[in-house]
């Protein structure tokens, strides 16, 4: 599996991940799993550097490989995925992409569902059999005070869906994780975007109730969710 994502993702120092939260969730249910991709670090934030080799993870006892990097956008992705999805050969490909194509960006509707096309598209080139997860965009601070941007964000949403639709096919499938079903930002980031402990199970849930209710793989995560233990400052 190749997780794809930004720094939702990608987590920086001290962070769990909810690369970790799903890793472990489904190694519990006997899959045999080799998370993929160009990177393994965390980004440290304090720095001015993306990811800084960074490998302070809460617990490092999983497989720490993604494509993830802190500011990615679907924009930019989109014109390395081919030979990043050529090298690691992913059967499964995890995506959660698209607020920094929002908020850093900016591009209309049309241009950020033309930049989703051009991604799936180029995945393809490199595998034509991957399967493919996209992450719906999560609940924000910015979203609750802005009501231009949270319709933003509901547009995206909504083209996300239509264009899975639109482009599975019997070979690459592909689906949507209602990622942002379960997750509010005032209780599940510590900073307003980025994920606290309870934010990571949510989004790895999200892709796991996938996984299990499309592909057959692995279960669904259980409810209600436990309390995990926070390590930053809420």
């Amino acid at each position: 599996m190749m997780i794809v994502g930004d720094s939702i993702s990608h987590g920086s120092s001290g962070d769990w991940t909810w690369r970790y939260r799903l890793f472990k969730h489904l190694k519990q249910h006997g899959i045999a799993l080799d998370f993929v991709g160009p990177r393994n670090d965390l980004d440290a934030i304090e720095t001015p550097e993306i990811g800084d080799g960074d490998a302070t993870y809460a617990d490092p006892d999983f497989d720490p490989d993604h494509n993830a990097q802190w500011g990615r956008p679907y924009c930019l992705e989109m014109g390395e995925i081919a030979q990043k999805v050529a090298a690691h050969r992913p059967a499964y490909m995890l995506v959660l992409l698209g607020i920094n194509d929002l908020f850093w960006y900016g591009h209309s509707p049309d241009q950020n569902e033309a930049n989703l096309r051009a991604f799936i598209s180029n995945a393809r080139t490199g595998n034509q059999e991957v399967k493919i997860i996209l992450g719906t965009l999560l609940d924000t601070h910015k979203a609750s005070v802005d009501p231009e941007f949270n319709a933003r964000v509901s547009e995206f949403n909504r083209r996300l869906i239509l264009t899975a639709c639109d482009m599975t096919t019997e070979r690459s499938p592909i689906v949507i994780a209602a990622t942002h079903a379960e997750f509010v930002a005032s209780a599940h980031t510590w900073d307003g975007t980025h994920p606290n402990g309870d934010g990571e199970l949510r989004i790895a849930a999200a892709f796991a109730d996938t996984l299990a209710g499309q592909f057959g793989v692995g279960a669904a995560y259980p409810r209600p969710f436990p309390k995990v233990a926070e390590l930053r400052p809420v």
